[in-house]
């Protein structure tokens, strides 16, 4: 007995601090972005596939999201410990030294670009530093702790990843690069404006000045309107200029119809953290299956 419950605890030991690792390249928002990469791959290759061009892509790219989401807990650090929600992260934690992730970030974004601009293109690359500077400069230095205008101007990173497929294959900003660009930049600030609603108090006790905190939770939800309708026109733009066909147009339209009616229930509704829960929910069902099906089409035809 003695033996295995040493084991168990040298193993536990080995174990953790590969998973605080893990943890702070974010995987989730790490995963997402990959998808969108590779969406935007497809958009512009048509399936008509260069594997090796594809996996320095994907790779480039996962580490330049990596390296951002490193310098973004590292910058963070501090106010993450008056987050209940993040509190628990390993930097605020202390299982890993804030030194240390600000040199494996910087590294990882390096060998990223480096990746990016010598195996696929520069223009990717560019896009990649883009990415990397607005996400960790500008978002998270500068905005994210001084204006309610970060989650606007922080979408430009998140718009970058599925820029970077594209461009990996055309290697130019064609039209349909720009149209991903807005699809993703219009999607962002309706979507986490609906966590932040949820995670007002969080934000509000951190110091952050988001949306829902300074201009209230009605205000930040007639701002959510705008861009949920905009995405209306970007999903027209793409069909009229035959990057998808009618399927997507039907099932997108569709889902996005009912993400504003969410959202417009969001006016009259009591239940506001229900509320907006279930319309964070919403907004990831809308993205995921939009591009799932952009994919499937181009698969088909």
């Amino acid at each position: 007995m003695q033996n295995s419950s040493g084991a168990s605890g040298h193993s536990l030991i080995e174990i953790q601090p590969w998973r605080d690792w893990v943890s702070v390249t974010k995987p989730g928002i790490l995963a997402s972005n990959l998808f969108c990469t590779f969406a935007g791959y497809c958009l512009a290759s048509r399936l008509k596939f260069d594997d090796l061009t594809l996996i320095f892509i994907l790779f480039g790219t996962t580490l330049v999201v990596a390296a951002a989401s490193m310098l973004n807990n590292f910058l963070d650090r501090v106010r993450d410990l008056k987050m209940e929600r993040t509190r628990v992260r390993p930097l605020p934690s202390r299982r890993l030294k804030p030194r240390n992730v600000l040199i494996a970030g910087i590294i990882t974004g390096f060998v990223g670009l480096a990746t990016l601009y010598i195996f696929v293109n520069p223009l990717s690359a560019a896009l990649g530093f883009i990415g990397l500077f607005v996400y960790v400069v500008i978002y998270t230095a500068w905005l994210k702790p001084t204006s309610t205008w970060s989650t606007s101007i922080g979408g430009i990173s998140g718009s970058m990843p599925p820029m970077i497929g594209y461009c990996g294959f055309s290697n130019e900003l064609e039209l349909g690069a720009w149209l991903l660009f807005l699809f993703l930049f219009l999607w962002q600030p309706p979507h986490f404006w609906s966590l932040g609603i949820l995670k007002k108090e969080e934000y509000r006790a951190a110091g952050y000045p988001l949306l829902p905190v300074i201009k209230g939770v009605y205000r930040t939800k007639i701002q959510m309107l705008p861009y949920v309708v905009s995405l209306f026109f970007v999903n027209y733009l793409l069909f009229d200029y035959n990057y998808v066909g009618v399927g997507y147009l039907i099932v997108s339209g569709a889902l996005l119809i009912i993400w504003l009616i969410a959202c417009l229930h969001g006016l009259i509704t009591k239940n506001e953290a229900r509320w907006a829960s279930n319309n964070f929910r919403l907004s990831l069902y809308f993205l995921t299956f939009s591009l799932l099906m952009m994919i499937f089409e181009i698969a088909l035809f």
